[in-house]
């Protein structure tokens, strides 16, 4: 009967190792399976056989930040949802918005690009990108946005977007005016 009163105790002690398994998984398997497009330019597309673009550099940089090697999926269907809450991809790279589809069902980083930083809409606010993912990893979710925040203080994210989109939009529209 002791056992029993113990039981949430420990699931709440395993919970967070049960979660991580993302990570790991990507880890053990040595490579983060990003979706994208091939036919996005400039953020995705093939030159020469070849995929090129933000995306696929971006991808290249949040891998070698989590150690492993990218492992690039191309997925033209509009399946990326999908495929993310079935786990074929790790992440997806498509100019995703935290409003759009499978919200219930996926998390998503902190913003990483404000590709309308330069449009101001009716509320004066930049739609900012994230990175979609499965939701119930916060391990994977922090070593993802920890990954984020390098690559932007370190002005990496700056040099690729300024690249392949002619600008810097990797500061939101305040921090960029400062």
């Amino acid at each position: 009967m002791r056992l029993l009163h113990c039981l949430p105790a420990l699931f709440a002690l395993l919970s967070p190792l049960a979660q991580a398994e993302l990570l790991d998984d990507i880890w053990e398997r040595g490579s983060l399976r990003i979706a994208l497009e091939d036919n996005n330019p400039p953020y995705s597309y093939r030159e020469g056989g070849k995929l090129v673009g933000f995306d696929v550099e971006l991808g290249r940089a949040l891998a070698t930040e989590l150690n492993v090697e990218a492992d690039f999926v191309v997925d033209d269907g509009g399946k990326m949802p999908d495929g993310l809450q079935s786990g074929r991809y790790d992440i997806a790279l498509d100019q995703f918005e935290p409003s759009e589809e499978g919200q219930d069902t996926l998390e998503f980083s902190e913003p990483y690009l404000f590709p309308q930083a330069e449009a101001v809409g009716e509320s004066g606010a930049a739609a900012p990108m994230t990175i979609p993912f499965q939701k119930g990893n916060p391990a994977f979710r922090d070593s993802l946005n920890r990954a984020l925040t390098k690559l932007r203080s370190e002005r990496r994210l700056g040099a690729l977007s300024e690249q392949w989109l002619g600008k810097d939009l990797s500061q939101a529209p305040a921090a960029a005016s400062r």
